[in-house]
Parts: structure tokens; sequence; C-alpha cells
């Protein structure tokens, strides 16, 4: 045949045992293929060594040859002595095994012995543990031979054991998306999988797994991808569809815009959340945008009065400021260690700070006049490319109320503190036709990350065209979906009672769907 099919339904349903057969005769079935070769029986057996930690057997004793699991921990012999014969069948056979064991040995008999041309398995990840399943994917990733193999997947686990198989035959990757009504497919050519096996960030983390995912939010690190999906499920509408969005994080900022230009190759909506000092190196800048298709050129000028504001405002410490600063850095008993987190803030100390410092945990709230003009038209600008840029400087500073020396003790406090800063939220985003929004606890985050689209389209921005999310969560003076909004007037947020202006615009589609970037 030159098709074999392997389908869940039929996944337990394993040939554990085969009859014997005239050997003048090519065998027909892999029971038969691994007792005929007893160095394919012994590579076979060391795939279910590496996943479960136990060998395979082949009894030959009996009448027909059946796997059993484990080792008789003697050599066969012609004809069989008593001896071997009861250890064989003192050995559990391999229909009476989990069905997790059962599966994975199903899927190798028939995908690596002697397979058929073209082999298919559906949801290869079924009865199996993670760690079994990423195993299985670099099996099948890594298999020898021309057998061309199609795989449906819903696992990140098995796609990640694929994507970091060494030595991989060539993969194309289809992603089909559900998301509006009909069914579309798209394709991860070949070359571009093997770029991605080339990128140990994605290689070697769970940023694979959000291409089963409708949309991704990718944010710098753990604790900033931690808070922003509290603000999803907190602020989340209980009886709307469920948002299927992942929250990401990139181990810095650098890898933000690259990983969100591959997520969206992959025809994902991807947005991205960013400190405010992003800003601070043109160059980063410049390939941020880039990668997320669009182009710094505008931004230039904007950058630069930004960043004069920023060196001109350079301080230098007094001796007994920098005194009090290198004591409260120099904690511990005199024998120990310097750490690399006290070698840097001695350093920025010695060498003084710039602007930046105070950029980072105030935001556009540091800013006035044409210095904040200039900076709010970049959050602006990158925003319309999916790229956010947090207005009030950095994560810890959306709750201002609570220490932020120290961001994981910062994050504790605001999930678990007594002041329940998680369920009582204090801060939100509000209409700009709003001026006066209560107060709420963490922040809503803004209605393009609500509904996220791979590729910004501005072509209908008239104003009144655009609709309002249902419901409109956080908004005053709101009246609902057909709600009017100015396209020129973006929105704005309030924190701790001050507003912090626009940043993150609303960006109708010519269908009225909202746009991330």
């Amino acid at each position: 045949m030159l098709t074999a099919q392997q389908w869940t339904t039929d996944r337990l349903a394993i040939s554990a045992s085969a009859d014997r057969w005239d050997q003048a005769e090519p065998a027909k079935d892999p029971v038969q293929y691994l007792y005929e070769d007893p160095k394919l029986l012994k590579e076979f057996s060391q795939h279910t060594v590496e996943a479960f930690g136990k060998a395979l057997a082949l009894d030959w004793t009996n009448t027909r040859y059946e796997l059993r699991v484990g080792s008789t921990g003697m050599d066969d012999c012609t004809p069989p002595s008593a001896e071997l014969v009861r250890a064989y069948r003192a050995l559990p056979s391999l229909t009476e095994q989990g069905d997790g064991f059962r599966a994975f040995v199903q899927i190798l008999l028939h995908t690596m012995l002697r397979p058929a041309p073209v082999v298919l398995i559906d949801e290869p990840e079924a009865f199996l543990h993670p760690p079994q399943a990423r195993l299985l994917g670099r099996k099948l990733a890594q298999m020898p031979g021309q057998t061309q193999v199609f795989v449906a997947t819903h696992s990140a686990d098995f796609l990640a054991g694929v994507l970091d198989a060494q030595d991989a035959r060539p993969l194309a990757l289809v992603r089909l998306d559900r998301s509006s009504g009909r069914p579309r497919a798209r394709q991860l050519e070949p070359d571009a999988v093997a770029d991605l096996l080339r990128t140990p960030l994605l290689r070697y983390s769970n940023l694979s797994s959000g291409l089963f995912y409708d949309q991704v939010v990718l944010c710098e690190a753990e604790s900033d991808c931690q808070f922003y999906a509290a603000t999803f499920d907190v602020t989340r509408d209980p009886v709307a569809p469920n948002e299927n969005t992942l929250f990401l994080h990139t181990s810095g900022k650098d890898r933000l815009a690259d990983a969100a230009r591959r997520f969206r190759a992959f025809g994902i909506p991807t947005a991205a959340i960013a400190d405010f000092d992003l800003l601070n190196d043109y160059g980063t800048v410049r390939n941020a945008m880039t990668a997320l298709g669009g182009t710094v050129r505008d931004m230039s000028a904007d950058i630069k009065v930004l960043n004069e504001y920023a060196n001109a405002e350079r301080s230098v410490p007094t001796v007994s400021g920098f005194r009090k600063e290198m004591n409260a850095v120099l904690t511990g008993r005199g024998n120990r260690q310097l750490t690399e987190a006290m070698v840097e803030k001695m350093s920025a100390l010695v060498n003084g700070s710039s602007g930046w410092g105070k950029l980072k945990k105030s935001g556009l709230n540091a800013l006035n006049g044409e210095v904040y003009t200039a900076a709010e038209r970049l959050l602006k600008n990158a925003s319309a490319h999916g790229l956010f840029l947090v207005p009030c400087g950095e994560l810890e500073q959306w709750v201002r109320s609570v220490p932020s020396e120290n961001k994981a003790r910062w994050l504790a406090e605001v999930f678990n503190g007594p002041e329940r800063w998680y369920r009582n939220r204090r801060m939100t985003y509000v209409g700009s036709a709003s001026r006066s929004a209560p107060t709420s606890r963490i922040p809503s985050l803004p209605p393009t990350l609500r509904s996220l689209d791979a590729v910004p389209d501005t072509r209908d921005q008239s104003p009144g065209t655009g609709r309002l999310p249902t419901p409109a969560r956080g908004v005053q003076g709101a009246a609902g979906v057909n709600a009017r909004w100015d396209a020129g007037k973006p929105w704005a947020a309030v924190h701790d009672q001050q507003q912090i202006p626009a940043v993150w615009p609303v960006v109708p589609d010519r269908d009225g769907a909202y746009l991330g970037g």
C-alpha cells in the first residue's frame, strides 16, 4: 500500500503480536520485521527505554511472536530452554501496558519499520505525557528514509520536539485558522522552518505554543506576561466568546520584534508590549519597526528630540549621595562576593545616570511641551504596527503604591498582598470622550489588544466608522457596539487619577474589526 493511516480512534488497537510465517517469503508485519532482524529489535527497544525506561523483548518461543516489556536477562538459544521459555512468559505483554506506552509503540512500529511511502498520523500526542510527546516529535522529525509523514497535532510539546530535532528531515508547517469562520491554511515553507530551527530562542522555549492560539501578545519577561495575562482575565467579559490569546515572553526587548515577525509570517495576529525605554536607542527602534513591517523614517526626528532631552538630564551624584547609594548596593557580609547586579549598579553610580532612568520610572508623566508631543507621536506610531510601549514607563509603574525595587516582590504584592490589587483593579483605559472615569485597579488592555490582526489596515479611518468592542470594558460614555468615535482622538489612560494620553489607538479595518498590528 502507498499510504498508511494512523487515526487516534485506532491507536490503542495495538499490533503486539504476529503469526509465524514461511521465512522463504518476505515478512509482512512490523513484529515479524523485528524477529528477522535482532539488530533492528535492539534499536527499536531503545526508543521505549528512552521514553519510559523500559525495554522491549520479542517472545519467539510461543506459537505467535509477541512483544513483551522487559528483559529475560538470558541469551536466546535454539531450541529454547525451559528456563528461557519461563523467563519470556514472566515478562508482561505489551498489551497490558498503559495507553501512553502502547500508543507510543504503535506509532513507531508503523512509521519507522519499513513504512509506506506516505504516512498519515492524527494527533500523535494522544495518551502521552508532555515529555513523551516531545520525544516522539523529535524521533519522527529525525526518521531516516524517503517516507513522507503528514501529522495533525494540537500539541505544543510535540511541535517543540519536531523543532528541536537535530539533523531533521525537510519540514513544512501548515497552520489551520478558523477564526474568520472559514478555515484557512497557511504554510511555512521548509526554508522558513529551517530558519526557526537556527533560532535557539524559538527552539528551546515555549514560543512554539503560540502557533496554537488565535492571537499572541509578546512581553519582555515572564513577570510582564503574568501581569498582563491577569489583566485579560480580570477584565474579561464573562459572557463574551473566549479570547484565545496567549502571552509569551522573549527574555528581553531585543527579541520582541523578531519573534512577532515570525508569528505574523504564520498568519497569527501578534502584538508586543515593551517598556518605554525601548526608545533610548535609535538602532533598536529601527530594527523593531523594520521587523514589524514599518519604517523608522517618520519617527527619526521625534527619537532625536526625546533622546536629546534624556541625555541633557544626566545627573552626577554628590559625595554623600554616592556613599548612601553605594552602601545600599553593598549589602551582606564583608567576605561576600560581588554579584553581577551589584557591579552593574556600582557602574551606573560611577558614570552618573541619564534622564532615561527617570523616564523608565515615569514615562510620559515626566515630559511636557515639545518633548511630550514627540514621545506621544512615537508611541502612537509604534502601536500602529503592533508595538505597544508602556506609557507610564515600565511594568511596576502601573501600581505605584507598591514598592518597585524588586520586580518579583512587586508582582507578589500585586497578586497576593493585603490590598488585593489583583482582584480590585486600580486603573483602566477610558475613551477619549470621557474625562470623569472611576479608578479601577489593574489596567484593562487597549481594545486593539482584544482583537489583533497580523497586518494593520488603515485605509478606512474616517470619523464614525469604527466600532467599539462589546461590551466596552472600562469605557465611560460609550453607547455600545455602534458608539461613534473620532479616529483623530485616540484613547487615554487613567493612572492614579492622572491622565496618560493616548498611546494605543483603535484602528478599524474595512469590516469594523479591530486591528492591533
